[in-house]
C-alpha cells in the first residue's frame, strides 16, 4: 500500500502544494501523481531544468520499501481538495531504466575554472 498525505498553502496568489508519499509495501513502487489544480503546474527546477520526475502536471517517481518521498509544486490556481490524484502505483520492474532527460537532469552543472578563462601573457 502507498499512503499519500498533502498540504496546501496559498500565499500572494500562488498555491504551494507539499505531498508525502509513503511506501508500506515490501518492494519498490513506481507512483504517478497528477495535479488536480485548475491551472498550470509549476514543478521545482534546478539550474533552470525541471526536475526529471515531472512531465507537465504529472509526477512519476520510485519510492523504496518502508520509505517516504516528498513532492512539491506550485500553481497560480486556487487550492482544491484533494490537490493531487494518484494515477497509478506499480511494482518496479527489473527492466526499469532512466531516460536520457533524467540522466542529464541529474548531472551537476559544470563551468571552467577562472584560470582557464584568463588570457596569458
Amino acid at each position: 500500500m502507498v499512503e499519500v498525505d498533502w498540504e496546501t498553502d496559498r500565499r500572494d496568489g500562488v498555491t504551494f502544494v507539499t505531498v508525502t508519499v509513503a511506501n508500506t509495501r515490501t518492494t519498490p513502487q513506481t507512483v504517478r501523481l497528477e495535479s488536480r489544480l485548475d491551472g498550470p503546474t509549476w514543478p521545482p527546477r534546478r539550474d533552470g531544468v525541471t526536475a526529471p520526475e515531472w512531465d507537465g502536471g504529472v509526477w512519476e517517481g520510485t519510492v523504496e520499501p518502508g520509505r517516504r518521498r516528498g513532492v512539491g509544486f506550485a500553481s497560480p490556481a486556487s487550492p482544491t481538495e484533494p490537490p493531487i490524484e494518484v494515477l497509478e502505483v506499480s511494482r518496479v520492474s527489473e527492466a526499469t531504466t532512466a531516460t536520457s532527460d533524467e540522466v542529464l537532469a541529474a548531472l551537476d552543472g559544470w563551468a571552467p575554472t577562472p584560470d582557464v578563462l584568463t588570457r596569458g601573457p
